[in-house]
């Protein structure tokens, strides 16, 4: 075989990324990480440089998944045992539910919880994967008779919440998979997700991490049997590194660049291109940003639950049992939308005074909010006033609300690198695009989107990382 620079180069710094190299590096085997961004992460970064003095995460946040986290057990058990401060914290306890009435919540007596635990059942087993609308409307069409105008209505509004889940409108998302399939409870990670990326990368040798190397093109190179290829990988600076194996790691919305869009900043020309079951998958699997909002303020003035559920209440013109409703087909497109202003999308409000002892709350908001954000003259000013209407409601008193000592918003859809948060999925999707975890041979990808277990989650592309390293392990060891 030609010379190489190292037995495998893996293309971005995120969680997949670095755990990939760490395995590798493990088991002996050389490898070579390059990073677009002037930093390690990925969709994981603390920000700790802020005015107050505060660390807060602008990607991930949460543990998810905890019965089925190896992150999580390993951040817990063995990397951040003996803290002298909780890593962790399950942030479940007294959970609020606000809605844009009078009262500021649910009616009395309502029994949500059930119906929907009974809606989500019903989503998750239907023959044909519809819109999530029309799935609550199936569902009603067998309960009509049982359930109450009221029931009907509010139960809807906690259903739609899967909005916040897979990023927009229930008329755009498919009901299949909406829901998981996730298992255990969420955990608030406390003290940074970056603690997370350090612990990962312990040991792993500093000059094997390349930063600001924006990969133009990869091309297999054939030597010796038809067989033989090596992976030639060329950056925008011009630099060349050569490998016998190439794991990609670069985000969904990105990887698409490939296809049509190769002039854009961090698309990359596969020579020979992506083979058909990749690319025709790319259709059938979305990736879409989601927006955080933080405000921290002087000292806390809003109740002490540890987070609250806003939910977008449904009208009646949306739950008229006899139709059946238009599926959107412009996925995350919102360049003509009228926006939308607060309660008209479900979020989630994170109340930093309970898991963290700082006076702040961070709003977690599906992407048509997040877009209006990331395109705002002044994203801080425009995501404050989007959301001060919330923490009004959620005061629930007529008190003047105080300004914040710091604001800040995310930019996930408008990063070149990222282009997008979360995978998510339109009626008749792909839960993953098994093409890439079958990869190309010599080049296999990774990340939170091609895998099953923590599908769109920090600990999927973890573990999709340790499956890419140690399948290259065991070809290597032959």
């Amino acid at each position: 075989m030609s010379e190489v620079d190292t037995d495998v180069i893996i293309i971005g710094a995120g969680i997949a990324g670095l755990n990939a190299a760490s395995t590798l590096h493990s088991k002996g085997l050389k490898s070579l990480i390059l990073e677009a961004r002037p930093r390690i992460g990925g969709r994981v970064y603390t920000k700790r440089d802020t005015v107050t003095g505060n660390h807060y995460d602008l990607g991930a946040s949460w543990f998810h998944s905890t019965m089925e986290n190896p992150i999580f057990d390993k951040f817990t058990i063995n990397w951040y045992s003996n803290s002298q401060i909780e890593s962790a914290k399950y942030d479940d306890n007294n959970v609020g539910i606000i809605i844009n009435s009078e009262t500021g919540s649910l009616p009395n007596g309502i029994n949500v919880g059930a119906i929907v635990d009974e809606m989500k059942y019903y989503s998750s087993n239907l023959k044909d994967d519809i819109s999530l609308h029309n799935c609550a409307i199936e569902y009603f069409k067998t309960k009509q008779h049982r359930l109450s105008r009221d029931e009907i209505k509010y139960s809807t509004a906690l259903f739609k919440f899967a909005e916040l889940l897979n990023g927009c409108d229930w008329d755009t998302i498919g009901s299949k998979f909406s829901y998981g399939p996730f298992n255990g409870r969420d955990a608030f990670n406390t003290i940074g997700y970056d603690k997370v990326i350090e612990k990962i990368i312990e040991g792993y040798p500093n000059d094997n991490v390349l930063l600001n190397k924006v990969v133009k093109s990869v091309e297999k190179i054939q030597v010796g049997k038809a067989d033989e290829t090596i992976i030639k990988v060329t950056n925008a600076d011009g630099s060349i590194y050569k490998s016998k194996y190439l794991i990609v790691t670069i985000p969904l919305g990105v990887l698409k660049l490939s296809i049509d869009k190769t002039n854009e900043e961090g698309a990359i020309t596969f020579n020979p291109p992506l083979p058909k079951p990749i690319t025709d998958n790319f259709a059938k699997t979305k990736f879409l940003p989601l927006a955080k909002v933080i405000v921290e303020f002087d000292k806390a003035f809003w109740p002490d639950n540890d987070k609250f559920l806003v939910l977008s209440v449904p009208n009646d013109d949306e739950l008229d049992i006899t139709k059946t409703y238009e599926t959107v087909k412009e996925f995350g497109n919102y360049t003509d939308k009228e926006n939308v202003k607060a309660f008209d999308f479900p979020c989630l409000v994170s109340n930093f005074n309970s898991v963290r002892k700082i006076p702040a709350l961070m709003f977690l908001l599906p992407s048509q909010p997040a877009y209006q954000i990331e395109n705002a003259s002044d994203p801080e000013k425009y995501g404050y006033d989007l959301i001060k209407p919330i923490i009004s409601k959620i005061v629930g008193k007529d008190i003047e609300i105080p300004e914040p000592k710091l604001i800040l918003t995310t930019s996930w859809g408008n990063d070149p690198y990222s282009r997008g948060a979360i995978s998510t999925c339109a009626p008749g999707d792909k839960f993953v695009n098994d093409a890439l975890i079958d990869g190309f041979g010599s080049i296999r990808f990774a990340g939170e989107g091609p895998v099953y277990q923590g599908h769109s989650c920090a600990h999927g592309a973890y573990i999709s990382g340790e499956r890419e390293a140690n399948y290259i392990i065991e070809k290597l060891s032959k």
